[in-house]
């Protein structure tokens, strides 16, 4: 029987539901929504209960993908997503939060792979996945002009009403499972996800994440740069703006202006491989972060805006950057094992970071003490770290 094509129709699909999921309407106003309603250190509480719920069940959904398929299982995703924002609109305990955080981590675990497995799969059948990482840069690209069309929206909506983003972003989320009702399940299945295989996986990556001091050391640089820059993409960065004194328009402009600024720069300044190299790269992100992180303690009004665009620059460096350099350390056969391997070590600092974090900020009440304490734990970990990947480098 002829193998149906389908790479096409599932890259245009995969646009199409990621596009609509980048519309997070809710960037500019959760925290200050969230701030109103219950008490820092339990915001903090609630980011880690999702990330944790997540790796919990990366697992067992990976299993439920295999038994009904990553169509079916992308499609629930977006709609426990799409129920999860539309119940945070007028959530107010944090009893109430706690279980919408369930349900994000839930959703994003039932998506996790999937997505991705769909369009690589789909190229393989048809022989074209050499195509895959060029699909990817390019879907990228896109995610990011959608987060900052939502950021820059997000807060004028909340300032006609404040569950407006929420409700909007649901209705995104909808989209997106809609359009993802459009995906075909390749006939060629990546290898099943199984207890066995998933504890294999989690083995063979630490072992190549560590098998030599030169992937130990890009390992080690890797997550101390991809935990740091994680948690202020994902909390303080947004936080420092609201300490700074923006409303919620003004937090959806900056952050809007900010993104565009880093993307922009990055995709067309530090990507030049003559200008950065790779000891050039492992040199920026240690200053770039210090210069960003160190002096948070001191910001005020709009001096602190272009520290905050530095600390988002690091984060979208990271991906962007450090990504390439830390796939090249690891042999193909295990390369996607040991990265995953990385970022299952990056979301365990993070649910301990912003756990931490919720209870300096709970009694001292400012998030610029946790940007310094930041950056006082970049000076003492990356620079050694990245002295040590150059050093060896140049061996």
């Amino acid at each position: 029987m002829a193998i149906i094509k389908i790479a096409e129709r599932n890259i245009r699909t995969f646009f199409y539901t990621e596009g609509f999921r980048s519309l997070v309407f809710t960037i500019p106003v959760w925290i200050a929504y969230l701030q109103e309603r219950i008490s820092i250190p339990q915001i903090s509480l609630y980011l880690a209960i999702g990330f944790a719920t997540q790796l919990i069940l990366e697992l067992p959904t990976g299993a439920l993908a295999d038994l009904i398929g990553r169509r079916k299982t992308v499609i629930l995703g977006h709609l426990i997503d799409f129920v999860q924002y539309g119940l945070f609109a007028f959530a107010v305990t944090f009893a109430q939060f706690a279980v919408l955080s369930v349900l994000s981590g839930t959703a994003e675990a039932l998506r996790s792979g999937s997505l991705e497995a769909l369009v690589y799969d789909s190229l393989k059948q048809e022989k074209r996945e050499s195509e895959f990482q060029a699909v990817m840069a390019k879907m990228g690209k896109w995610f990011q002009i959608g987060l900052m069309t939502g950021t820059l929206l997000g807060g004028f909506m909340a300032s006609w009403w404040v569950a407006m983003p929420y409700l909007a972003s649901s209705f995104a989320v909808l989209c997106a499972g809609i359009c993802a009702t459009r995906f075909v399940e390749p006939t060629i299945d990546s290898e099943k996800f199984g207890l066995r295989n998933y504890l294999r996986q989690i083995k063979w990556g630490a072992i190549e994440a560590f098998k030599t001091q030169k992937h130990r050391d890009m390992s080690l640089y890797y997550i101390a740069v991809g935990s740091i820059t994680w948690l202020c993409a994902t909390y303080f960065n947004d936080s420092m703006l609201i300490t700074l004194g923006f409303g919620g328009e003004e937090r959806g402009m900056i952050a809007a202006a900010l993104r565009l600024i880093n993307v922009v720069l990055i995709a067309k300044l530090l990507t030049q491989e003559r200008l950065f190299d790779f000891r050039r790269t492992i040199i920026f992100f240690p200053i770039l972060m210090s210069i960003a992180l160190l002096p948070g303690w001191w910001l005020q009004g709009y001096w602190g805006v272009p520290f905050v665009g530095m600390a988002m620059m690091a984060s979208t460096a990271r991906w962007i950057l450090l990504g390439k350099y830390t796939n090249a350390v690891f042999s193909s056969k295990y390369r996607a094992t040991a990265i995953s391997a990385l970022s299952m070590a990056i979301s365990v600092i993070y649910i301990l970071g912003v756990v931490l974090a919720g209870l300096i900020m709970g009694k001292y009440g400012d998030t610029r003490l946790i940007y310094s304490l930041l950056g006082i734990i970049t000076v003492i970990t990356v620079p050694y770290l990245g002295y040590r990947l150059v050093a060896n480098k140049a061996r």
